[in-house]
């Protein structure tokens, strides 16, 4: 529980501030020189900043903050004059939420694969890289051994390039993550690799969206 006021702290300070202006106006009367509005606006005026609330479309409302160019990209002109094409096609664009769902595109897709899912491959990606996928996943049951990777964390989620082509938009995701790959044979066993050794792991996927779509989600064109 914070020790500021809470909201219903405010309602309740609203309910005695009404109550005392009535009680006032009862004993004293309107014309005793004694005005209880002035005496509940000097009682606002002692309240501290910090403990004032300030509610949506109110003059103290805090601008928000401009999250369209990361830090790490204020220095790279194109990506940077591409993101704010972007956002001027389709002003529901956010550089924020789109590196956040990139990084759990990259995570879902990591582990459909692992899990041979064929259709969760298909709600993230283009036909191209789909069929590469599927068609490694058909390969598994025919060969002695496979590769299996394993996830372990995202230590980074870059965007690297960016384009607007129309109404298509294309952008590049560096994605730096710590995995773990071994090699199992038909029946699963451990034929190669160390399960213990996390190694670093650098991919970069395309996303493409059309932004006159009234689909919202993004297709991988590119692993």
């Amino acid at each position: 529980m914070n020790e500021g006021f809470q909201y219903g702290d405010l309602i309740f300070l609203g309910i005695i501030a009404a109550f005392v202006i009535l009680r006032l106006r009862s004993t004293l009367g309107k014309d005793a020189g004694i005005n209880p509005q002035d005496l509940l606006k000097n009682a606002v005026r002692n309240i501290s900043p910090e403990k004032v609330i300030n509610f949506p479309g109110g003059k103290n409302k805090e601008q928000p903050v401009d999250d369209l160019i990361p830090e790490s990209l204020q220095d790279n002109k194109p990506v940077v004059d591409a993101l704010r094409a972007i956002k001027a096609a389709d002003s529901s664009f956010s550089t924020t939420e789109f590196i956040s769902g990139a990084k759990m595109a990259f995570e879902w897709l990591v582990d459909a694969f692992a899990k041979g899912d064929k259709d969760k491959l298909g709600i993230l990606l283009a036909n191209e890289p789909l069929k590469h996928f599927v068609d490694e996943i058909d390969q598994r049951s025919t060969q002695e051994s496979y590769r299996e990777t394993t996830l372990v964390s995202i230590e980074s989620t870059d965007i690297i390039e960016a384009s607007l082509n129309g109404k298509i938009v294309r952008i590049g995701v560096q994605f730096t993550s710590e995995q773990i790959n071994v090699m199992r044979d038909k029946d699963k066993n451990l034929v190669g690799g160390d399960p213990s050794n996390i190694e670093t792991a650098v991919d970069v996927w395309t996303f493409e969206r059309d932004v006159s779509s009234r689909d919202p989600n993004w297709k991988i064109i590119a692993t």
